[in-house]
């Protein structure tokens, strides 16, 4: 048998061992709830603050599966709290303690954080963390993939602050919004291939670095839901100016744009979703370093670096059908192109493609799930192999 497809089959037979796994645990916890509100039992993690809050700590682990780490092992801790008269479509603040540890001696442990104040009117959210993550560097631009990917280790320390404004309240969503942000990250590259391409190419931050930025974005949040999707759109853009008067080794400005929406479908009694995404990432100004670089890494069956350059665009399209109530079958489809330069973009080979998956809804009131999805590149430059994802919600 081909070692490729091999591998692959390999792959496919531990992702579904791992699906079988959490579906059992997480479905016989749904039953376990459903049989504790029957008897009319509370949630004892709920505590009431002087009439004034509710706040509860939630914690659990979690498996996930994706072509560059292997199978990942994590848990996550989230504290959160919200005032009793708070409007159930409105989230609650939250802190979260998230460490994943993965087969291929790739590990991160982080803490995010998103907070509302105001009566919702501000809102402050971001994360700091480090990581320990070995990845392939490809090269930059696609004529690199042809000799494939090179081992390195990057060691990060990183962390984001984004300070929002509500401007306009919307009848679904969290509505317009506009902000400040900031984020930085120290890089040092641990271990690297002797004499190969990051080492003797020349590549911007191949050594490492701190890059430091500052910028703005506005968002308009008019989603149904955030964790899945049925109806409304998302539309994100984001400007970030990385200086050494911020302290960065690099200067450069990043430019990113993200449209998402969605559309309720009635077919026969039942409701199918068309969920559409587009997105571009520009650097402009001076040098980006390697792994700073727009990917297209949201293309289910690309990995991680495969396409990085100065400029990228993709759009992608998943069509959604619920079934046996808490599932849901997808299939997807979508494309991208990546260049030097933006005015290259119309000139650079697209990178295609194709793929199905299932979803498990393990808390069908908040659409909260888990996924498994196979992703087929159908492009020559980078072959045909299937790869696999298993891990918690939607692609987008």
């Amino acid at each position: 048998m081909n070692p490729i497809v091999r591998l692959s089959c390999r792959q496919a037979a531990l992702t579904l061992a791992l699906w079988a796994l959490i579906f059992t645990l997480t479905y016989s916890t749904v039953l376990a709830q459903a049989a504790d509100s029957t008897k009319g039992s509370t949630n004892n993690n709920l505590t009431d603050y002087s009439s004034k809050f509710i706040s509860g700590t939630r914690w659990a682990p979690f498996v996930s599966f994706a072509p560059e780490t292997s199978v990942v092992l994590g848990a996550q801790a989230t504290h959160f709290w919200r005032p009793l008269l708070q409007d159930d479509h409105e989230r609650p603040s939250s802190i979260s303690l998230i460490g994943i540890l993965s087969l291929r001696a790739q590990w991160r442990i982080m803490a995010q954080y998103d907070t509302y104040f105001d009566n919702f009117r501000w809102r402050l959210f971001g994360n700091v963390g480090f990581e320990h993550f070995p990845l392939d560097f490809y090269g930059i631009g696609s004529s690199a993939l042809a000799s494939g990917g090179e081992r390195y280790t990057p060691e990060t320390w990183r962390g984001a602050a984004n300070l929002a404004y509500r401007l306009v309240q919307t009848p679904v969503g969290a509505g317009l919004s506009a902000g400040v942000r900031y984020e930085g990250r120290t890089d040092r590259i641990t271990d690297h291939v002797a004499q190969g391409r990051l080492e003797t190419s020349g590549i911007t931050g191949a050594t490492g670095g701190i890059t430091s930025g500052a910028g703005a974005f506005l968002v308009l949040d008019a989603r149904d839901n955030v964790f899945s999707s049925w109806s409304g759109a998302y539309i994100e853009a984001r400007s970030t100016a990385f200086t050494p008067l911020l302290g960065s080794s690099f200067t450069f400005v990043q430019n990113m744009l993200d449209a998402r929406y969605f559309v309720p479908i009635s077919v026969a009694s039942m409701t199918h979703i068309l969920a559409l995404q587009g997105g571009a990432t520009a650097i402009t100004g001076g040098d980006a370093p390697f792994y700073a670089l727009p990917l297209l890494s949201s293309l289910r069956g690309l990995l991680i670096g495969q396409f990085a350059d100065r400029t990228s665009a993709f759009v992608q399209a998943e069509y959604r059908v619920p079934f046996l109530e808490l599932f849901e079958a997808v299939a997807f489809v979508g494309t991208g192109v990546s260049a030097g330069q933006l005015a290259d973009i119309g000139a650079a080979p697209l990178q295609t493609v194709v793929g199905g998956g299932v979803r498990f809804f393990f808390d069908p009131n908040e659409r909260i799930g888990i996924r498994l999805d196979i992703g087929v590149p159908v492009n020559s430059l980078v072959g045909s192999t299937p790869r696999f994802y298993f891990t918690f919600g939607e692609a987008f």
